[in-house]
């Protein structure tokens, strides 16, 4: 019994992953098509991404402390010396508790980003008339997908030695593996919507592409947020 329950379970994960990665809307199609046994639940799926995506963060550089590198403006760096300033504390010890607080507040955010996609699948299908949870679980799906091709892109940063800062990622090499990145996804959701939502090829075109552009500026514009928001609490936290 317990062999065939763990047999199960690797089927439905090697099933889930493999969908997830190699056939866009699959998951998404399955789950409006009442498929759901064979597959990891879309939330789950999700949140286990994302927990990896950020237990990661020392191989992919995806932390607070290089946040400020890739900000341009210098307003990041300075909120944390202020904050850090105010507090009393140093730099090194303030960004430490900004970065255990902001993996917390951005996943938490992510719903916004959920509900941001899942609103311009609905607008872009309205005479489709699918239940809202397609248009959430097709969302979902979308994110946990995004959170694998940034996984890739971070670690393709450090195979190429190009530095996570604003210099380093709109390099000849950085700009090459972010135009990569950002096909890939487009490609994605282009076919996606079509096995999900039966659209054309042009029609798929001009909603991936909202679709994708969207994403990446809700994905820049929570990450942000987060971040201010974590040095408000940890100075507030004391």
């Amino acid at each position: 019994m317990f062999v065939r329950t763990i047999q199960r379970q690797w089927q439905r994960i090697r099933h889930t992953l493999l969908a997830l990665v190699v056939h866009p809307g699959q998951l998404t199609a399955e789950f409006r098509d009442g498929l759901r046994a064979r597959s990891i639940p879309p939330w789950r799926l999700t949140f286990n991404v994302v927990t990896v995506f950020f237990l990661l963060s020392f191989v992919t550089d995806f932390g607070v402390a290089n946040f400020p590198k890739e900000d341009p403006s210098g307003e990041l760096a300075q909120a944390i010396s202020v904050a850090a300033q105010r507090a009393k504390v140093d730099q090194v010890t303030f960004t430490e508790r900004v970065d255990r607080r902001f993996n917390s507040i951005y996943t938490l955010l992510l719903t916004v980003s959920i509900a941001s996609s899942a609103v311009v699948a609905w607008l872009t299908h309205l005479r489709r008339r699918h239940l809202w949870g397609v248009h959430f679980v097709f969302a979902l799906h979308l994110l946990a997908f995004g959170f694998i091709v940034n996984l890739l892109y971070y670690i393709a940063m450090r195979v190429f030695g190009v530095s996570v800062t604003y210099s380093g990622q709109t390099s000849g090499v950085g700009g090459v593996l972010f135009a990569i990145g950002m096909l890939w996804q487009f490609g994605y959701v282009l076919l996606a919507f079509r096995r999900v939502y039966s659209d054309s090829w042009i029609g798929a075109g001009a909603k991936a592409a909202v679709m994708v552009v969207l994403g990446l500026i809700v994905a820049n514009a929570l990450a942000i947020l987060a971040f201010l928001l974590a040095v408000e609490v940890s100075f507030r936290a004391g």
